[in-house]
C-alpha cells in the first residue's frame, strides 16, 4: 500500500511539474511576442529540472529529433521525464489491477523494455523514411537550381532563394536546404554540402554534392549538368518502381496458394468426402 501511495505521489508531482513548465513557457512566449524582443533568457528552475534528465545525452537527443523531422527541439527536455511518467502510470495501473505477482512482474518488465526501446526505435524508423522521402524529392530541387543558375544566380544565392521557396513544397527538404545555406554562409559552401551528404547519406545526394563541388573547384557549367542529373534520378526512381512491380508477382504467389488454391481444393473434394462418409 505504501508503494502504491508513493507511486501516486510521484506521478502527481511529475504531472504538476510538466503542466507548470508548459504554462510558464507559454507565458514567456506571449510576453516575448508582446514586447517584440528576441532576448535570450536563462531557463527557469523547472526547465533546469527537466534538463537534468538525460543531460549527458541532451545534444544527441536533439539531433535524433531533428533527423526524425521534429525540428522544434524545445520538447527534447520532456523526453526522459515523459518516459518516467509513462512508467509511473503503468506501475500504478499494474498495482491497482487484479493480477498475480508473476503477471505483475511480467507486465512491469515488458513495459520497462517498451518504454526504453520503442521511442528510440520509432525515431530511427522515421529518420529512414524521412531520408528516402527527401532523397526522392531531389530531382525537383535540381530542376529549380538549374533554372536559378541559368538566370545568373550563384550556387549560394540559389540555395538561399530555394530555402524560402521550398517551404510550401516540402518542409523537410526546405529545412535541409536552409540549413545548408545558413551553414555555407559561416563555414563555406563546400563544407555545408559535405554536411548535407552526411545528414542524407543516399547516392542521389552524394551525386548532387559532388556535382556542385566540382563546379566550385573547376568552374564548369553546372546548369545543364543539374538538369541531366535530375533526369537520371527520375529514370533511376522509375527503374526502382518497375523492379518492385516485377517482384510483386513472386510475392503474391504465397498468399495465392494459401488463400485461394487450398480453399478451391477443399471445395472440390468436400462433397465427395461427405458422400463417402454418409455411404459408410
Amino acid at each position: 500500500m505504501m508503494i502504491l501511495a508513493a507511486l501516486i505521489v510521484l506521478f502527481l508531482s511529475l504531472l504538476f511539474l510538466i503542466i507548470e513548465s508548459v504554462q510558464a513557457e507559454q507565458r514567456r512566449q506571449k510576453l516575448a511576442n508582446y514586447l517584440a524582443t528576441d532576448a535570450i533568457k536563462p531557463p527557469s528552475r523547472l526547465n533546469r529540472f527537466f534538463i537534468r534528465f538525460g543531460k549527458e545525452h541532451h545534444d544527441e537527443l536533439e539531433q535524433k529529433l531533428i533527423e526524425a523531422g521534429y525540428y522544434n527541439t524545445k520538447w527534447a527536455k520532456f523526453y526522459f521525464p515523459a518516459k518516467v511518467l509513462v512508467l509511473g502510470v503503468v506501475s500504478i495501473l499494474v498495482l491497482m489491477g487484479d493480477m498475480t505477482s508473476s503477471n505483475q512482474l511480467l507486465v512491469a518488465i515488458t513495459s520497462l523494455i517498451t518504454v526504453i526501446v520503442l521511442p528510440d526505435t520509432l525515431l530511427q524508423v522515421r529518420r529512414k523514411i524521412l531520408i528516402r522521402k527527401t532523397s526522392s524529392q531531389l530531382p525537383y530541387l535540381l530542376d529549380m537550381m538549374s533554372v536559378c543558375v541559368q538566370t545568373g544566380m550563384t550556387i549560394e544565392a540559389g540555395l538561399a532563394y530555394l530555402a524560402l521557396e521550398l517551404a510550401e513544397f516540402d518542409s523537410d527538404l526546405c529545412y535541409q536546404i536552409k540549413r545548408t545555406s545558413d551553414s555555407g554562409k559561416i563555414h563555406g559552401i563546400e563544407k555545408a554540402l559535405n554536411d548535407l551528404s552526411e545528414r542524407i547519406p543516399t547516392p542521389a545526394v552524394r551525386s548532387f554534392v559532388l556535382t556542385i563541388i566540382q563546379n566550385l573547384q573547376y568552374g564548369t557549367s553546372v546548369a545543364q549538368i543539374l538538369s541531366d542529373l535530375a533526369e537520371d534520378m527520375r529514370k533511376e526512381q522509375m527503374l526502382t518502381v518497375e523492379e518492385k512491380v516485377g517482384k510483386l508477382s513472386a510475392k503474391m504467389s504465397v498468399p495465392l496458394i494459401l488463400f485461394i488454391m487450398f480453399p478451391i481444393v477443399i471445395l472440390i473434394l468436400a462433397p465427395s468426402i461427405m458422400q463417402m462418409t454418409l455411404s459408410i
